[in-house]
């Protein structure tokens, strides 16, 4: 059972008060909101053992390491298993490994059976940015397996890439409103292929492996992404990064909310 820390969307108002307070890693981005807000989310013990989902390059985990002596582990494949060249832009898997030896690297995914990942292990597993890239029907195995590698009194803490649901317009909005009402009666291969299409969806598929405590979900409403202002909203320049980097030619996806989610396991 998992009791509920936070469940929100990231917020203009305190991606500021990041930056008056000049918290670690803030700037006007997605990332730039969930670096600080994973910094401030839990009280970083020396010693403790956590584990980064999908890493990649960032430097999240090697100044979490350096700043609280924590015992860091990355579980990202890189791309080495699949070939994938996405992952070798510009950058060496390889490399990158080899000069952070402070930080155990786990060459492989999550939501595996021959996982090497230990289980009832780590005291914070967490992931920014990361999460919207695994395949729907892959969720809810990869949830159950972060269930299984945290230890009891653990914490999750994840921060995940959404699509505003207006961004095809209002027809898109009804389309989404009408599908995060239907989505526990539709099914499983629609909710896959559409998890990210709201909030709450997401959170349906993610928790459905896991037992997480009741949670308001009235602050999560496509409608509110859609229309509150305070809702963060990725910085244009980055949504232009993301065009270039993915190759992506429709500009209307460009708005990308972060769906923040907190919560500790049961002792």
């Amino acid at each position: 059972m998992y009791e509920v820390i936070e469940i929100g969307m990231a917020s203009y108002s305190r991606l500021y008060d990041y930056h008056i307070r000049d918290v670690y890693g803030a700037d006007f981005s997605l990332k730039g909101f969930d670096r600080p807000w994973l910094m401030e989310a839990h009280a970083w013990q020396r010693g403790e053992k956590v584990l980064d989902v999908g890493a990649a390059y960032s430097s999240v985990p090697i100044d979490l390491q350096a700043k609280h002596g924590l015992e860091v582990w990355v579980a990202d494949d890189y791309g080495l298993k699949s070939n994938e060249p996405f992952w070798t832009r510009n950058r060496s898997p390889q490399e990158h490994i080899a000069a952070h030896p402070e930080v155990k690297f786990v060459l492989e995914r999550l939501g595996i059976p021959e996982s090497t990942l230990p289980e009832n292990y780590f005291d914070v597993v967490y992931s920014l940015s990361a999460l919207e890239h695994v395949p729907g029907p892959l969720t809810p195995a990869v949830w159950a397996h972060m269930d299984r590698l945290l230890k009891p009194g653990g914490e999750m803490i994840h921060a995940i890439d959404l699509p505003f649901p207006n961004n095809s317009g209002l027809g898109g909005l009804l389309k989404v409103l009408a599908f995060d009402a239907c989505s526990p009666v539709l099914p499983a291969s629609l909710r896959h292929r559409y998890q990210l299409v709201s909030a709450r969806t997401y959170l349906k598929l993610a928790f459905g492996p896991i037992r997480v405590r009741s949670y308001p979900t009235a602050g999560l409403s496509p409608l509110r992404m859609a229309f509150e202002p305070d809702i963060l909203t990725e910085n244009p320049v980055h949504g232009l990064n993301r065009i270039l980097k993915d190759g992506n030619k429709d500009f209307r996806y460009t708005r990308i909310g972060s769906l923040l989610v907190h919560i500790r396991k049961a002792a």
